[in-house]
């Protein structure tokens, strides 16, 4: 019983640390310099179109039976198999 005692206390303090101390995502954003700030909202929509992209192709390859390794696409494994001229 102890031991469910002080497992529950430890786990509670850690929940409590992690919400004081670990900013939320605004309030980091609050906290850049104003130049950062523009960098992050000028590119915000292109992180979500990643995003977005990235997710699509995972709902899309889970629809397949085949392992992850073989609904990828081909990469070159090296830049001579990617350009055979050179």
């Amino acid at each position: 019983m102890a031991g469910l005692v002080a497992v529950t206390g430890i786990m509670g303090v850690a929940v409590l640390l992690r919400y004081t101390i670990v900013p939320d995502e605004d309030k980091m954003i609050r906290s850049l310099s104003p130049e950062l700030r523009a960098e992050y909202e000028r590119n915000k929509h292109k992180r979500r179109e990643q995003h977005d992209a990235i997710m699509t192709q995972i709902i899309e390859n889970s629809k397949s039976d085949k392992p992850i390794w073989d609904v990828s696409p081909q990469a070159p494994s090296n830049k001579r198999a990617a350009d055979p001229g050179k």
